[in-house]
């Protein structure tokens, strides 16, 4: 997994939530609600490569198809994001 605005590269295991993957490894990933999915502050822009399927409850979060929550996104494969948090 990439964060091309971070410049850094992350190996991840298939199934964990990007929020805690960010958490484990030091990149700040806000996340006003504690990480369920009750805000977008953990919001992020898939570049390209895929999540996990989109979940309905992301969905008032997320202005466009190419943004994901953080919190309800899982690592499937190679991915490049950039961090594109919301406001809470």
């Amino acid at each position: 997994m990439t964060f091309r605005d971070l410049g850094q590269t992350l190996e991840a295991p298939e199934g964990q939530l990007l929020l805690d993957l960010c958490l484990d490894n030091g990149i700040e990933m806000e996340a006003a609600c504690g990480g369920f999915a009750a805000c977008n502050t953990c919001r992020v822009r898939v570049v390209s490569g895929e999540l996990s399927p989109r979940d309905e409850v992301e969905d008032p979060f997320l202005d466009r198809p190419d943004q994901r929550l953080g919190c309800q996104a899982a690592v499937t494969g190679d991915v490049t994001l950039e961090l594109d948090p919301g406001e809470s």
